[in-house]
């Protein structure tokens, strides 16, 4: 049943959502160095697992623009490394002191940053985004349910398990980092209308009828956009037949 499979997930992303403000920087940076050494060496198997998902988005007739942003080879791969990379130079964001006040009986009252909790994730084709959500929300203490397209699952699979062993490595809970590896769509209106007891707030990236979807039919909070920015500034020294070509460019 679709409520008992996301029911065990939820409970599962609210114990290590637990686990997980407890960690410390340098915990969680060496999660995250595993991490991409077991990217490199599962790099052939994550390519293989996304030249099938690619032959059956091509076997289905989606378009190029989807297909596109679906392949992974070496060179995204390494960028995906690079980013990781990037995340942890990145100091914690969470328990720093945003304010602080004395009010007049003597009481010391300060207010720190801490995690949301547990965040969802509803995302297209693009598999890179597996790894970009898993490293932002666990270096900020926060566990991660993940909803890719169906398209690119067998990637997605790889990129995940190998987050969740360097979890398993560093002896922390692996459902940090859950990936909802059925396909079924209904999975994605259960996530919004019945998970707000385990979900803190769900995330749409992707299209504009993914985000008007998620943002009009779901009962947890959300962030998200839907419109973005049609507007060119040209300033009056600007060369204005190249600036005539940047909208075109910038769709």
């Amino acid at each position: 049943m679709i409520n008992n499979y996301l029911n065990t997930i939820g409970l599962n992303a609210l114990k290590a959502s637990k686990d997980l403000s407890l960690l410390n920087e340098k915990k969680k940076n060496k999660v995250l160095i595993d991490f991409y050494k077991n990217l490199k060496l599962k790099k052939k198997d994550i390519l293989k697992a996304n030249i099938s998902d690619v032959s059956k988005a091509k076997k289905k007739g989606l378009g190029k623009n989807l297909i596109d942003r679906l392949i992974l080879n070496d060179n995204k791969i390494n960028y995906i490394i690079r980013s990781i990379q990037e995340v942890i130079k990145l100091k914690d964001p969470t328990q720093k002191i945003i304010s602080k006040w004395k009010r007049p009986n003597g009481m010391i009252i300060s207010k720190y940053t801490v995690p949301i909790g547990v965040i969802g994730v509803i995302y297209e084709s693009r598999p890179n985004v597996t790894s970009d959500i898993a490293i932002l929300c666990f270096k900020s203490g926060n566990a991660v349910i993940l909803r890719g397209g169906s398209e690119a699952i067998h990637t997605n699979k790889v990129i995940s398990e190998c987050f969740r062993k360097s979890l398993k490595k560093n002896k922390i809970n692996e459902n940090c980092v859950q990936l909802i590896n059925n396909t079924n769509r209904k999975l994605v209106d259960y996530m919004l209308s019945s998970m707000d007891k385990f979900i803190d707030v769900i995330i749409p990236r992707g299209g504009k009828n993914l985000v008007k979807k998620v943002q009009t039919t779901s009962n947890v909070p959300t962030i998200g956009h839907l419109e973005g920015l049609c507007h060119v500034y040209i300033d009056k020294y600007a060369d204005l037949n190249m600036a005539k070509k940047l909208p075109l460019m910038l769709k």
